[in-house]
């Protein structure tokens, strides 16, 4: 709903000799249709279309006006990103979410395509589709709980507006943070729509199997070949008993974390100082684990294979 109050002129994004003014709920730009044409099939159809007369407080300075249904906040992020060269740039550059998001949104809507995907490349680096990405020291992902990178608020937006433009691709690691990181306590999370709830809580459940699914290899030690065989078995009931008492450590006061994917009681088990022969079969046997609940991320979400989505995402990408 547009306000009563005088629209104002976004100042950075007003050029005097510029023959279109567009509005976006109480914020005005006044910018150059050919550019605009020239990016986006959308804006190019508007501009070459005949339009009838404008009344006359439909123009200003003698430019017609045009009203975007989009919000200010966004069309300025949009705007900007095409007017202003410096400011939207690839990864690694250092963007805000909230940025991201508009121009993803708006460069969709309008058809511009390099946008578009540049905006893409930034959500790439923060929900990889691979579990190498997703584990490494870089990732935007904590494998603690409740470290916040992303607010609840910004994190909710985000997944809905990805899911509007349909990069599916991005969806299952995003679903991952949300039943991780978001706080059931949270407005946020309270905010949820009926379906969003009961995907996150069908999900849940998922993560919790799979934490079993992760931690199975402390079945299989300590090994034949274990050297120290008395401190292994100590440090393996140890881990075994927290894995018991998993429902105690959701209030993210624990140093240990079962994330399933992430390393959890592997390492807490590691600071105890298992046997070299233990330490490697049991590496190897719960990085395996963890790719086969990485492989069934997806389908926690009724979302198609990884397989699937990232040929979505490189038919995107290319385009």
């Amino acid at each position: 709903m547009v306000n009563d109050t005088a629209p104002e002129r976004v100042d950075y994004l007003w050029f005097p000799d510029a023959d279109l003014v567009l509005r976006a709920e109480n914020s005005m730009f006044r910018v150059s249709s050919g550019i605009l044409a020239a990016r986006s099939s959308v804006f190019r159809d508007m501009t070459t279309l005949p339009q009838p007369m404008p009344l006359e407080d439909e123009t200003v300075d003698g430019c017609i006006v045009v009203r975007l249904h989009d919000s200010a906040a966004e069309a300025k992020c949009f705007l900007r990103a095409i007017f202003d060269s410096s400011f939207f740039m690839p990864p690694p550059s250092t963007v805000l979410l909230t940025t991201v998001i508009g121009v993803m949104r708006l460069a969709h809507k309008y058809h511009i395509p390099y946008l578009f995907r540049r905006a893409l490349s930034h959500l790439d680096v923060l929900y990889p589709t691979t579990l190498s990405e997703f584990q490494t020291s870089t990732s935007p992902f904590p494998f603690r709980k409740h470290h916040h990178i992303i607010p609840d608020a910004e994190s909710v937006s985000l997944v809905r507006a990805v899911s509007e433009v349909g990069a599916l691709w991005l969806l299952p690691a995003a679903y991952y943070s949300w039943i991780n990181e978001l706080p059931p306590s949270s407005d946020a999370f309270n905010n949820l729509q009926p379906d969003e709830l009961r995907l996150c809580w069908a999900a849940q459940l998922q993560c919790i199997r799979a934490v079993g699914m992760s931690y199975r290899f402390l079945r299989n030690l300590p090994t034949v070949s274990c050297s120290s065989n008395d401190q292994c078995i100590d440090v393996i009931c140890r881990a075994q008993d927290s894995l018991d008492r998993w429902s105690e450590l959701q209030n993210g006061d624990s140093a240990l974390d079962l994330d399933p994917l992430g390393p959890g009681v592997f390492s807490y088990m590691n600071d105890q100082q298992l046997c070299p022969n233990c330490e490697t079969i049991g590496r190897r046997l719960f990085s395996e684990a963890q790719k086969q609940v990485w492989e069934q991320l997806p389908g926690m979400f009724t979302l198609p294979t990884w397989e699937q989505l990232i040929k979505m995402r490189q038919k995107v990408l290319m385009e």
